[in-house]
């Protein structure tokens, strides 16, 4: 292949829908070439990056767009330095979650801000891919100072398209369908192992009741043989399937002399890999703008969301058809011979589909605008935004379900739940931007004001004893016993202002401050300030820089306060009083909750500094940055003594930090005529550590195992350390030298730490790792002519999870007859005897005190979950013109997500995430489930998904 390289103009082109949006020219006496320089969004505006001083990554449209994506979160895996992506699991209209440089709050939310079209909004589910023009990620505390009180976990910057004036109308159409499996089928044991087990396990009680080592069980009968059944049952197979994900959206953009319009429509439908998990979202979105003169224009960006889900149950429920299918017996049927789903001592997987659920969600929202130059310098801008979402809730547990009856009897319940959240801004900013000294010096002020308000509404009411298995609505039940409603509103007041001095595009200046008033705390502690600066110097620029390669070479530093006053409750500094009814059903009042008169702000002190380079023609470019932010005042609920009333208090408790280093480098390695190859790698390290909180001992557990430990990490696990198996009988001595317990060979040995001679709680050990230290991503582009192949990854490094479901699917079959054990996973047959020594799977066995012994909480089920995976790969082909002169250009690509995992941990899926989707995520409620993170509860893993699509411009 005969490739010749070429050297590329110095520059880069940026652009905003299909106008450029900054065109200031430079001309290279020297190179004779033209440079149009790249402009990124900041907090209520617009800079360019080489004036920029603070962390920000862009994220370009194209990453966005070119590939088929169920969210905008699901794109930016592995695509920004800094930012940690987890997707929460394999259901449909699953979430995404995403940390910006760690996690610094324990009951606030730690999820960043976004801000669209420069509206606050709390997810980015109202928003395509498809429709974002630009994204910039504001990581350090300077760049989101701005935002103030809701910046403290980073922030991130959305642009939508909007047309362009004096544009030819011009139609786009994107259309993709796939396929979805589970990432990893789990491996379970058949009928003949499950008995195998049994067997064993039953056998090792017996041998050790003849030699005196156990006592025996109280009923013998318990171990009776089990009998074998003829039935092998795998229940994957009755609860999962291929699903299909289908995304189409058009979009259409025009503009005249004095008006431009973006519109578009989409929708997405998934079928989950959970039989009956389904879930559509359709979107539609307006954006225009029109000019009454040179200097005013007013606009509108407007959407409508529609969503509407058909959930199978929650990680959390009883009645998950994916874990009760790791669990059931291979034994059993899943149907009884009358055709009904099969009634037995466990939960048939199955019972998990008779439930009947739909959640409708509808969203409509809207920013209007006026924007007013008085003189050229000067800016006025006025907004008006409004966001409601309703949603409409109805479950039926039919009469002749397991969960619709009554004592064995049909009976049949049902819920119907709404709910109308409403929130209103009012924003006004004025800007003024000039130069002086032949525009060496250029200076940009910008102060503002805004008033945000948030109005939550919910109600709820609940009924049984139906007449039908047909009839799902509460009309149809004979007794409708229980009903609530509820109202709780806050808002923000606030006042900011920004500064940003440049001085022959050498030295950049900025400092900005941001005064919040929260309603969610008492007067005296209502309001936070919330300043912050930063420095950059262009080494480049100096006439002592002369280094030919090296095209721009910025050092920057930062240094700024942010706040977090998002997901505690509405009332956090007041004292609630609630009414209802006692259990004689009489009316009254009481004391709902014990307010903190002094409660305030988290606050977070962040320092940056970091370092870009462009060399070759901007052929490579390096981003470099060192952070260091300490979040003070953390907002949790502490225990309290129970002769207050009340079990905890919302407090202010201590601090966290976080500090690491950010790398990014972006080549462009061959630029041939035909064949073009780029690749991108960025690499992050956080090291978090919990310095101080509220309690005597300095550290609180939070359920499962995690814990929260002054002088560790956050995602920490609190474990017994299995040292192994014993191999002969091991005894455990007192410091005296008497022996205080014995384990049998085949039998768990855990490190007494404290060398008292027994294993208790004293003895659990703090272990790191639940949130990865290390992660990032890898990219990869390859062009020849019209075809092209991309190829993406991220990995994790220094990630632990805590394999919970194996405390009962690696048990050996601690239960006996009649009930028996629940299934196991395949790493059981691994087990423990006198011929297969080197393992770490003890010996089955079903007497209790050995069973609770061998499967305590502790390293045994603590696994290495390092991981790389290849998160997708694209193929396509660039159709520029075709034989219809209506078809500008055309693409036909084919893409898999998730295709390749490379672990070492044993479970399904090492992205595992903990979270609990009861947990309400907005201003007044927070998803507190990091600080739980990796733990492995056996919830729906993610997906991989077989794509082929189309793209068309018009």
């Amino acid at each position: 292949m005969n490739v010749k390289l070429r050297v590329l103009s110095v520059g880069a082109l940026f652009f905003i829908g299909n106008a450029v949006s900054a065109q200031k020219v430079k001309k290279d006496t020297a190179a004779k070439e033209t440079q149009i320089e790249e402009v990124v969004m900041v907090g209520y505006g617009k800079q360019k990056k080489s004036d920029v001083s603070g962390s920000i990554t862009t994220v370009k449209s194209d990453v966005l767009q070119d590939k088929p994506v169920a969210s905008v979160e699901l794109a930016l895996q592995g695509k920004a330095p800094g930012v940690q992506v987890a997707n929460t699991g394999g259901r449909s209209g699953n979430e995404t979650k995403i940390s910006i440089r760690g996690n610094g709050s324990l009951s606030a939310s730690n999820n960043p801000l976004y801000i669209i079209d420069g509206v606050p909004q709390e997810s980015l589910g109202n928003l395509s891919p498809e429709d974002i023009s630009s994204m910039e990620i504001l990581k350090d505390a300077a760049s989101a100072a701005i935002y103030g009180s809701r910046a403290s976990n980073g922030v991130v910057l959305v642009e939508t398209k909007g047309g362009r004036y004096n544009g030819k109308p011009a139609v786009s159409f994107s259309t993709s369908y796939g396929i979805q499996e589970i990432i990893k089928r789990p491996r379970l044991l058949n009928a003949q192992q499950y008995k195998q087990v049994h067997d064993v396990a039953r056998q090792n009680y017996l041998n050790d009741i003849a030699a005196g080592t156990a006592a025996p069980p109280a009923n013998m009968a318990t171990l009776t043989p089990m009998p074998n059944t003829g039935i092998d049952t795998d229940w994957m197979d009755f609860v999962l399937r291929t699903g299909s994900v289908t995304n189409n959206q058009v979009s259409f953009t025009a503009g005249g002399e004095s008006s431009k319009m973006y519109f578009s429509a989409g929708h997405i439908g998934q079928e989950g890999i959970i039989r009956g998990d389904d879930f559509e979202i359709s979107r539609v979105r307006l954006n225009v703008e029109q000019k009454f003169a040179d200097n005013f224009k007013i606009g509108v960006n407007s959407y409508f969301t529609y969503s509407s889900a058909k959930p199978v149950a929650d990680d959390n429920d009883t009645y998950q058809p994916y874990s009760n299918a790791m669990a059931a017996p291979p034994n059993l049927a899943p149907y009884a011979a009358n055709g009904k789903i099969n009634r037995f001592n466990y939960n048939n997987p199955l019972w998990g589909f008779e439930r009947q659920v739909t959640d409708k969600w509808q969203t409509v929202g809207a920013n209007f605008f006026a924007i007013y130059n008085p003189i050229k310098e000067i800016t006025l801008k006025t907004s008006l935004s409004g966001n409601i979402a309703s949603r409409r809730y109805n479950r039926f547990d039919a009469p002749n379900t397991r969960r619709g009856e009554r004592e064995g009897q049909p009976w049949g319940y049902g819920a119907y739940l709404t709910a109308n959240n409403r929130d209103y801004l009012i924003e006004n900013t004025a800007a003024y931007d000039k130069g002086f000294f032949d525009n060496r010096l250029k200076v940009n002020v910008m102060v503002g004001q805004s008033f945000q308000r948030w109005d939550y509404e919910d109600s709820s009411v609940y009924g049984e004893n139906f007449v039908s298995n047909d009839l799902p609505w509460l009309s149809a039940a004979g007794i409708v016993n229980k009903g609530d409603s509820n109202i709780y509103s806050m808002a923000l007041y606030s006042f900011f202002g920004r500064a940003q001095v440049s001085w022959e595009n050498k030295y950049h200046l900025m400092v900005s401050t941001r005064y919040d008033g929260s309603s969610k705390f008492r007067d005296g502690y209502r309001w936070g300030s919330f300043p912050a600066a930063s420095l950059g110097w262009t080494v480049s620029n100096e006439e002592f820089f002369k280094v030919p390669f090296i095209n721009e070479f910025k050092l920057r530093a930062s240094y700024g306060l942010t706040g977090n006053q998002t997901g505690i409750p509405y009332s956090a500094g007041m004292q609630l009083i609630s009414s209802g009814e006692n259990q004689n059903q009489e009316p009254g009042m009481a004391v709902l909750s014990l307010n903190s008169e002094t409660l305030k702000w988290e606050k977070g002190k962040s320092f940056d500094a970091g370092l870009d380079l462009s060399m070759f023609n901007k052929r490579v470019n390096l981003t470099v940055d060192y952070y260091n932010k300490t979040t003070s005042d953390l907002l949790y609920r502490l225990p309290i003594g129970q002769e207050s009333g009340f079990s905890n208090r919302l407090s202010n408790i201590g601090t966290i930090n976080n500090k690491g280093i950010e790398i990014s480098v972006d080549t462009k390695i061959i630029r041939g005529e035909k064949f073009k190859w780029d690749f991108g790698a960025n690499f992050s390290y956080n090291k978090n550590v919990v310095e101080k909180i509220g309690t005597k001992s300095g550290q609180f557990t939070t359920g499962f195992v995690s814990i929260v430990k002054e002088g560790e990490a956050l995602g920490s696990f609190y474990l017994y350390d299995a040292v192994g198996i014993a191999q002969e009988r091991y005894e455990y001595k007192d410091q005296a030298g008497n022996v205080t317990k014995v384990v049998q060979a085949g039998d768990m040995i855990y490190r007494d730490v404290n060398g008292d001679g027994k294993i208790d709680t004293n003895d659990r050990v703090v272990f790191n790792g639940g949130i990865a230290p290390m992660y990032g991503g890898i990219s990869t582009t390859f062009t020849y002519d019209k075809l092209d192949l991309s190829i993406n990854a991220q990995y994790s490094i220094g990630k632990k999870i805590y394999a919970m479901y194996k405390q009962k699917q690696e048990a050996g079959a601690p239960t006996g007859y009649p009930s028996y054990s629940p299934n196991m996973v395949a790493d059981q047959m691994n087990y423990w005897t006198p011929d297969n020594r080197d393992t770490n799977v003890p010996r089955p066995h079903m007497a209790s005190a050995v069973a609770a012994w061998n499967n305590e909480q502790s390293t045994r089920f603590l696994e290495n979950a390092d991981y790389l995976r290849i998160t997708d790969i694209t193929i396509g082909y660039n159709f520029d013109k075709t034989n219809l002169k209506f078809i500008k250009s055309m693409r036909l690509y084919a893409q898999v997500r998730n295709p390749f995992t490379f672990t070492k941990y044993s479970g399904v899926d090492p992205e595992a995430y903990y979270y609990d989707r009861s947990l309400k995520v907005n201003q007044s409620f927070a998803d507190t489930s990091k600080i739980s993170s990796g733990v492995d509860t056996n919830g729906i893993p993610n997906v991989k998904v077989y794509s082929i699509g189309m793209n068309i411009n018009f």
